[in-house]
């Protein structure tokens, strides 16, 4: 479950839009991930968000790599700058998307952890109260 999660908040928080779920699932093959938890997952990029998503990822990328993106591309001035711009964006997504994924792994690790800690102290009760009311019908 942890991996599926990871991979769909990876894939979603990537400009990936129309090859999230053919990606999501390879991601989840290639991992042995939950397939239904990262569908779920990548919804964190959806109509409502993806506006602002996609305006974040490029902030984020041309603060980060404008710079370095401006001194290593070379080109005419206008596919100069549509070609940072793009790398700019999947950078700043890049940047996003993987702490972002690794605390959705972590997180879903520990959710699933109390879960089984929870679920294994309910089953040791009623085992517990299967024996002691089996010992009290003994005569």
């Amino acid at each position: 479950m942890a991996r599926g999660v990871a991979v769909g908040l990876f894939v979603g928080l990537t400009p990936t839009v129309g090859f999230q779920t053919i990606l999501m699932l390879a991601g989840c093959l290639l991992i042995r991930g939950n397939f239904p938890a990262a569908f779920t997952m990548s919804w964190v990029s959806n109509p409502l968000t993806l506006p602002p998503l996609y305006w974040l990822f490029h902030e984020i990328g041309e603060h980060l790599f404008g710079g370095w993106l401006e001194s290593v591309i070379k080109g005419t001035e206008w596919f100069n700058e549509a070609l940072i711009d793009v790398l700019a964006t999947a950078l700043g997504s890049l940047v996003l998307a993987i702490p972002i994924a690794l605390v959705g792994y972590l997180t879903s690790l520990g959710v699933a952890e109390v879960w089984h800690r929870r679920r294994h102290h309910a089953r040791q009760q009623r085992r517990d109260a299967r024996r002691s009311q089996a010992g009290s019908e003994i005569p």
